[in-house]
């Protein structure tokens, strides 16, 4: 009988703190007897916890070693690279034909490398004049080096007349048109208008240069008409390109491509209004309506017509007004 009941229903006796014994159930065999440390916190921490498992198998107590929490894992902060210094170490003056392929060539350095190290890309466009920035290990061969201070000085000086543009008066002077503009802190898309004080770089002269006072008080009236490419030509040297497009336009609307024509009003190939602007346009050395018939002196007075309101304003109609 004891043989019979020791096969039909184990008994295991665990021990607790107390040492109050408990009965486990059946389990087919198998029992598991938790034990805890009495004498550990009541609320261990999970590194300090310690867990003893007795499994009971066929009457026989297997101890599963205890196991320990595992410390979390440690996340390391995050790093951050410094950004990048721009070294500038020597400088270049863009001169007329220049690109970044170009400065590539001159340079020896990847025109993306020239356009980073000046903050841009090689889709933005070159001035004439402009002042960019060459990285260490760029060179430029002497015949590409940008022009000495003693070109860019200030020799004498010229008052721009009317049709003059920077390659016309740069031909009087005997010097290159962009040394010209560089001398004068401009590009060759800056704007001229007549009684306008340029520089002339050092060296540089024009015989028998008008000054304001001895300009006449009118020029020769002009009766000639102009031919359709020779008022465009006119046009582009006067206005900013820029600006360009629109002028083509107020040409075409106003005057269709007439430098004589004429209205109640209106004069020449911008149409300008005389009895409003003539007051300001005797500073510019027009003292007489006709003298607008000349397309050179009516595309440049059109010009400072424009910078005087700042937009296309005294040609806008309820259909036309574009912003600039």
């Amino acid at each position: 009988m004891v043989l019979v009941g020791a096969l039909v229903a184990p008994v295991v006796w665990a021990s607790r703190g107390d040492r109050t014994p408990v009965t486990a159930p059946s389990t087919g065999g198998a029992a598991a007897i938790v034990e805890f440390d009495a004498a550990a916190d009541t609320q261990p921490s999970a590194a300090s916890t310690t867990t003893t498992i007795a499994m009971v198998i066929q009457g026989q107590a297997v101890t599963v070693p205890p196991t320990t929490a595992s410390p979390a894992p440690t996340t390391a902060a995050p790093t951050t690279e410094p950004a990048p210094v721009v070294v500038c170490a020597s400088t270049y003056v863009i001169r007329a034909g220049d690109s970044w392929y170009g400065l590539e060539a001159k340079t020896g350095v990847k025109a993306s490398t020239l356009a980073g190290t000046n903050n841009t890309t090689i889709r933005s466009p070159l001035m004439v004049g402009d002042e960019i920035c060459l990285p260490p290990g760029a060179e430029v061969a002497a015949d590409d080096a940008p022009p000495t201070t003693a070109t860019s000085r200030c020799g004498d000086s010229y008052v721009v007349q009317a049709g003059d543009s920077w390659s016309r008066i740069a031909a009087k002077a005997g010097v290159k048109s962009t040394d010209l503009a560089i001398a004068n802190g401009k590009n060759l898309r800056s704007t001229l208008l007549p009684g306008q004080t340029i520089c002339l770089p050092v060296g540089a002269s024009i015989q028998a240069a008008p000054t304001a006072a001895a300009q006449p008080a009118a020029s020769p009236v002009t009766t000639r008409r102009y031919s359709r490419s020779e008022l465009e030509q006119i046009v582009r040297d006067a206005w900013p390109d820029e600006l360009e497009a629109d002028a083509f336009y107020v040409a075409n609307r106003e005057s269709r491509w007439s430098n004589l024509s004429e209205t109640g009003c209106c004069v020449g190939l911008f149409q300008l209004n005389w009895n409003s602007h003539k007051k300001w346009m005797a500073n510019y050395g027009v003292t007489d309506r006709s003298q607008l018939f000349d397309p050179v002196i009516n595309a440049r007075m059109a010009v400072v017509t424009w910078q005087r309101s700042n937009s296309w304003r005294p040609w806008c109609t309820a259909n036309w007004c574009p912003v600039s």
